[in-house]
């Protein structure tokens, strides 16, 4: 049974990245991914010891 469940939410996960991918090439995903990295890099070094979760989306939105 659970060999069922793992194949299931593979095929959701390759269905979810075939949709995000949206006719974009390699080059232009990580184009678009590049700006998230930075930032959220950038966030690691302000902030190291972390925080809760709603903390760490005020922090998001302040790199914006």
């Amino acid at each position: 049974m659970s060999g069922y469940v793992l194949y299931l939410l593979l095929a959701i996960l390759i269905v979810v990245f075939w949709r995000a991918r949206a006719g974009r090439t390699y080059d232009q995903l990580l184009g678009a991914a590049d700006h998230h990295h930075h930032q959220v890099i950038a966030t690691i070094k302000a902030h190291p010891k972390g925080g809760t979760w709603a903390i760490h989306k005020r922090w998001m939105a302040k790199k914006n």
